[in-house]
């Protein structure tokens, strides 16, 4: 995965942000500018994360030289790869040939490479303030109030519907008893599925001083539903799922970094302080 690769994944993700996202969602974006406010900027962030952890050892870029994008200027994003900028990536390698071949003059590199590394320090310095801001948030700094009587009641509403067309799950990969067992904070924690499956990829990870294993998951579309309004709200549209401390070593459970796709049973919880939703506890994490 190169350079060229990351740097267009940030401009091209926030084009098709622009492109996809209704305006008060993009009023919400110019206030916060390190918001992941739509799919296209989670997954150039989630892109940037994974190099910046396994530097370089993954597999090389799906991106072909000469492929095209698709309408960039129409109402609707491209369907295509949008992370993907075959130019960049045919200047890419047409720079490795020639400096494969000793054809290239050394003045001519050095300024290549000095503007290459002014616009990956701004794309480093972007994602470095957007990881911080979800870092604040996963936190849950101390002090905070719950959310209003009139919010808690919209939640209320809210998941009585949502329970009404997604009933809790059954199999191997659930549990009986108490499924709330071991979670610190049982008595803010509504159960609407005792067991409930998402997929997803992890975007941000904490161990908390409660000793909970706790991430955020960018579940997939099929899960949709698993998230409501204040996740949106609050967490950039992620669920928030925790790992109690005495599910951290058994058999079922690895886990994950940030940027692993995984598989996670638990149980589907409103965190009734907060207002979003959780897999709180999770009891199986798979990686994918």
């Amino acid at each position: 995965m190169s350079t060229y690769f990351l740097i267009s994944a940030l401009s091209l993700g926030l084009l098709a942000s622009y492109l996809s996202t209704h305006s008060n969602v993009v009023t919400n974006a110019q206030a916060d500018p390190y918001r992941l406010s739509s799919d296209a900027e989670k997954d150039a962030y989630i892109t940037y994360v994974k190099q910046k952890i396994k530097e370089e050892k993954t597999a090389s870029s799906d991106c072909k030289p000469g492929l095209g994008l698709g309408k960039l200027k129409g109402k609707e994003p491209p369907t295509e790869n949008f992370l993907c900028n075959p130019g960049l990536e045919n200047m890419k390698n047409k720079l490795q040939d020639k400096q494969a071949n000793g054809g290239v003059d050394d003045k001519k590199v050095s300024k290549l490479q000095s503007n290459i590394d002014k616009k990956q320090n701004k794309l480093n310095a972007k994602f470095d303030k957007i990881r911080e801001r979800l870092e604040k948030i996963i936190s849950e700094e101390e002090g905070q109030k719950p959310i209003p009587p009139e919010e808690q009641k919209k939640v209320e509403e809210q998941d009585k519907k949502t329970v009404e067309e997604h009933k809790s799950q059954t199999g191997d990969n659930c549990r009986d008893g108490n499924v709330l067992d071991g979670a610190s904070n049982q008595g803010d924690l509504k159960v609407l599925a005792e067991c409930q499956e998402a997929t997803g990829e992890v975007m941000h990870t904490k161990k908390m001083d409660d000793g909970d294993y706790k991430f955020f998951l960018k579940v997939d579309d099929k899960y949709n539903f698993l998230v409501n309004d204040k996740n949106n709200e609050k967490t950039d549209g992620f669920l928030v799922v925790e790992v109690v401390p005495k599910d951290q070593d058994i058999s079922t459970v690895d886990l994950p970094s940030e940027g692993d796709k995984v598989d996670i049973w638990g149980a589907w919880v409103t965190d009734e302080k907060k207002g979003w939703h959780e897999t709180h506890p999770a009891w199986v994490v798979s990686k994918q």
